[in-house]
């Protein structure tokens, strides 16, 4: 058998001198800190939104005029709406052309890093436009 170096001998020393006690209050801290963080966190966040100003699903006529009515974004218990980012067919968005058009908003930030709200916006009558309207499921027959 090898001969234990003096590093050894004093770690294993002080492994064999960790008293029962501090174990368990150690994870007792550690339990009583994950609680508290949890609470912290719900507490900074317990007013926090992420909601579409407006109707989810707007129906216009062809040539009438849209009119965004943005989101409300609240991170953190600090108003951020002003970091909306707009994506999906928001520049492509045409009222003089029938189609149906998604508006994706996100914004970056810690608290809604993935988040995304979308609203559909349907000009004219296009094909499957049905399934776009508050109170109808895609494909639903009727």
């Amino acid at each position: 058998m090898a001969r234990k170096s003096s590093v050894e001998k004093t770690a294993e020393k002080a492994v064999k001198k960790v008293h029962t006690a501090t174990i368990v209050l150690a994870l007792l801290f550690f339990v009583i800190g994950c609680i508290g963080g949890v609470v912290v966190y719900g507490q900074l966040t317990k007013n926090d939104k992420f909601d579409l100003l407006g109707d989810n699903t707007v129906t216009l006529k062809i040539g009438e005029a849209y009119t965004e009515a943005g989101v409300s974004i609240v991170s953190f218990g600090r108003d951020i709406s002003d970091k909306v980012v707009y994506g999906g067919d928001y520049d492509v968005l045409d009222t003089n052309v029938e189609g149906v058009y998604q508006i994706v908003y996100k914004v970056e930030d810690i608290r809604w890093g993935d988040y995304q709200r979308v609203r559909t916006v349907i000009v004219g009558d296009p094909d499957g436009a049905d399934g776009n309207q508050p109170g109808t499921e895609s494909g639903a027959e009727e």
